[in-house]
């Protein structure tokens, strides 16, 4: 029996973001004119729950998201999670084009040792067909995605010790594409239909997914992120990783702070940045990006667009899902609309059930 990472469900879903420093829930509701935040809560992990995107301390995890569920007040139960690109396996397969999805599963079963590296029964894996192959009409390109079953199985024993069920195990660079529609409009207008780089700078990875037309069409994670400015910061000025924290984000930091530690990281994002828009160019042979949008903690530090928009020289902005939107509650707007950078996974994972996604 197949056992697979992704999955679809069509009841209103939570979006739960675990990342390295925090656990983000947020429960989305469809409107006659766009979207609505019906329910939402931040919890911060302590240091080494999360470590290199793996769950290391499971129950320390689940009383997190238990926290958060809590505290946003939802009465839903079932949730769309993420792991990282850098936990699973992806390569584009071909398949006969008259294959059914049912024959693509056995087919991928039965040819296992050729695309799989690991034994069967330790692996989840799903797919997608992305379309006829350019060369070969008589075949599709499927994309296969592989994941340990340690990677994922810690994840779903978090929610359950929190109560929930997950529905959804999706990879981070597409939680980016689904949350697309809700910033679509805060773009130019060629970005639409041409080419949307979405850049998300966490803790300690950073996440690229190459929109086409709202489609992801290229994805690659690197290790660079916040956690690298927070060291600097403790270095510095003598502060535990806690305090750093705080000092960061209350803005307390002693005013040499922005020459000396936070201008050197943000040449360095945007160095990274555009390092991994180069590996989109020479492995696609496109030439162009129409724009780039920031998201994530570090998209959050003032300047950091102007940063990246200057090295890269192209449009860059940070996005914010909430912009466009409607709130059940007010005090709630003002929160999440002011940390909206840091919230783009979990609104991605929150319009799962209410987008038309084929994974």
């Amino acid at each position: 029996m197949i056992r697979k990472i992704f999955g679809q469900d069509a009841s209103p879903l939570l979006g739960l973001d675990i990342s390295t420093s925090a656990v983000r829930l947020l429960a989305l509701a469809a409107t006659a004119k766009g979207y609505r935040v019906e329910a939402s809560a931040h919890t911060r992990l302590p240091v080494g729950a999360v470590s290199e995107q793996a769950v290391v301390q499971i129950e320390v995890a689940g009383q997190a998201v238990a926290d958060a569920l809590q505290r946003s007040g939802s009465k839903r139960r079932h949730a769309a999670l993420a792991v990282s690109g850098s936990q699973v396996i992806s390569r584009q397969i071909s398949m006969p084009a008259e294959f059914s999805d049912s024959e693509i599963e056995q087919q991928i079963t039965l040819d296992s040792d050729q695309y799989i590296p690991y034994p069967l029964e330790d692996v989840y894996f799903d797919f997608v067909v992305m379309g006829a192959n350019a060369r070969n009409p008589e075949t599709n390109d499927v994309l296969l995605i592989v994941a340990r079953n340690e990677v994922i199985d810690k994840r779903l024993e978090t929610l359950t010790l929190a109560g929930l069920t997950a529905s959804v195990v999706d990879v981070e660079a597409y939680a980016l594409e689904s949350a697309f529609p809700l910033i679509a409009s805060q773009l130019p207008e060629a970005a639409s239909a041409g080419f949307t780089a979405m850049v998300d700078v966490g803790a300690t990875s950073t996440t690229l997914s190459v929109l086409h037309g709202g489609a992801a069409v290229f994805t690659r994670e690197q290790l660079f992120g916040g956690d690298q400015l927070l060291q600097q910061i403790q270095d510095r000025y003598g502060l535990a990783y806690p305090e750093a924290i705080v000092a960061l984000h209350d803005n307390t930091l002693p005013d040499d702070s922005r020459n000396e530690v936070i201008a050197p990281f943000l040449d360095s994002m945007a160095s990274q940045v555009a390092r991994l828009l180069q590996v989109f160019f020479s492995a696609t042979g496109e030439s162009a990006i129409d724009s780039v949008v920031l998201s994530g903690g570090c998209a959050g530090l003032p300047g950091a667009a102007a940063a990246v928009g200057e090295y890269t020289g192209l449009d860059t902005r940070v996005g914010n899902p909430f912009l466009d939107i409607e709130f059940a509650s007010k005090s709630e707007a003002a929160r999440l609309r002011s940390d909206g950078h840091a919230w783009m996974v979990a609104a991605g994972l929150a319009m799962r059930s209410m987008n038309n996604v084929s994974r």
